[in-house]
């Protein structure tokens, strides 16, 4: 995902926080809760114009389960593999997440959550061939690759209009447990962050 301009993501998580702790401060009356929800991360949004749905079920008061789906081209890597800051491209990632909501209120709700990832792309890289004479060659090119990596999050939620819509902030980091064609700088490879906008069902 490409960087932001430098004031704006302060700017956005301080503008998403205060909408927050606007509706917070409402009546709590007694509103319907929803089990179901479809959230957009707008930050991959904003950043390169690329859609990260995600899906979650709330089977319980504390906990829930779901997924995220992500397809595109990774930020400044999406134009090709000479731009000068890398060697492939992320093309999607399917990350299926538990949520446990460890404290709140009706209207807000901090929560951790664990996650794991698998993740592929392209990479500009050498790789090991086989001939059909059954010898091993070297060849370089654009090769497929695909990674898993687990991780973990912590975020706050905010539920507005009725609990009908929903105002998340994510933070949360992952590694590789496989794959090893394609890396990132101090292990991290993953990164599920972002403010969520969802509607509840």
């Amino acid at each position: 995902m490409a960087p932001l301009p430098k004031n704006i993501p302060l700017v956005y998580y301080c503008f998403a926080f205060l909408i927050g702790n606007f509706y917070h401060g409402h009546s709590q009356d007694s509103i319907p809760n929803y089990q179901h929800e479809i959230a957009l991360n707008t930050t991959y949004l904003l950043a390169d114009a690329s859609a990260y749905l995600v899906y979650e079920n709330r089977f319980d008061k504390k906990f829930s389960a779901g997924a995220g789906l992500w397809y595109g081209r990774y930020g400044i890597n999406s134009k090709d593999f000479t731009d000068g800051y890398s060697d492939g491209t992320r093309d999607y990632e399917i990350t299926p997440f538990a949520r446990w909501y460890v404290r709140g209120t009706q209207r807000t709700s901090f929560f951790i959550q664990g996650f794991a990832t698998i993740y592929g792309g392209r990479y500009d890289g050498i790789s090991r061939e086989t001939t059909a004479a059954g010898f091993g060659v070297y060849r370089r090119g654009i090769n497929n690759y695909t990674n898993l990596a687990l991780g973990a999050a912590i975020g706050q939620e905010f539920l507005l209009f009725k609990k009908r819509v929903s105002l998340e902030l994510v933070f949360g980091l992952g590694g590789d447990l496989s794959g090893q064609e394609y890396y990132y700088d101090w292990g991290i490879s993953i990164a599920q962050s972002g403010i969520n906008i969802g509607y509840r069902f």
